[in-house]
């Protein structure tokens, strides 16, 4: 597919993820909250593609196999509900919603979502609805974070889990995950990179207050 327009500059999102650290976005190496884009990368690279097609006002929807152990919380009808909540203008520059199977370098990231300059990536959840935070208990940040929408905690041999509901997890992934990345898809160019964090999680916040899921 080959689309004849001219190239418009794109950032590269900030990740989210389940591990909060140097950002709200999530955890970070070396403070480098920012995923650069690669020079081997092709210009014509699907996210390229699809982030210059013409504003046709239509969204396209991809979903990989998120493998055996990892399900895909939610689906294009329960985005596009969350889309229909708002104003045109906020997704008129969005072009494509992919729930992608993660890597395992994602996976031992704790990436859940992504924005790929003017596409949103989200990764699948664990069948068990258990997420796995290591020997050492979540900071409180973490646990500030996460406890709007799950704030179950276990031990089990030694090791802190977070325990879902399959309900908690599409709630999260519709409500927070999608509309942060909404949130950078509508950042100001001029913002610093923790300014773009900040914004980016205020405007989830914000838009799940309004949409009933926050008090």
């Amino acid at each position: 597919m080959i689309f004849n327009v001219r190239p418009t500059p794109m950032r590269n999102p900030v990740r989210r993820s389940k591990k909060i650290g140097l950002t709200q976005g999530g955890r970070v190496r070396d403070g480098q909250a920012i995923e650069k884009r690669s020079r081997a990368r092709q210009q014509d690279d699907i996210w390229t593609r699809l982030s210059e097609r013409p504003d046709d006002g239509e969204i396209f929807f991809i979903t990989e196999n998120p493998s055996r152990d990892y399900y895909h919380p939610c689906s294009e009808e329960d985005l596009r509900q969350v889309l229909a909540h708002l104003p045109r203008k906020h997704w008129r520059h969005l072009r494509a919603v992919v729930f992608r199977r993660s890597s395992s370098q994602d996976r031992d990231r704790g990436v859940e979502a992504r924005r790929r300059y003017l596409c949103i990536i989200l990764y699948p959840f664990p069948v068990t609805n258990e997420l796995d935070w290591g020997t050492r208990p979540p900071s409180m940040l973490a646990r500030s974070h996460y406890a709007p929408w799950c704030d179950r905690w276990e031990v089990r041999d030694g090791r802190h889990l977070q325990v879902w509901t399959a309900e908690e997890v599409r709630r999260y992934y519709r409500y927070h995950l999608f509309l942060h990345e909404m949130g950078h898809i509508n950042q100001p160019a001029f913002h610093s990179l923790t300014r773009r964090e900040d914004f980016a999680e205020d405007y989830a916040l914000s838009w799940a207050r309004k949409l009933g899921q926050l008090p």
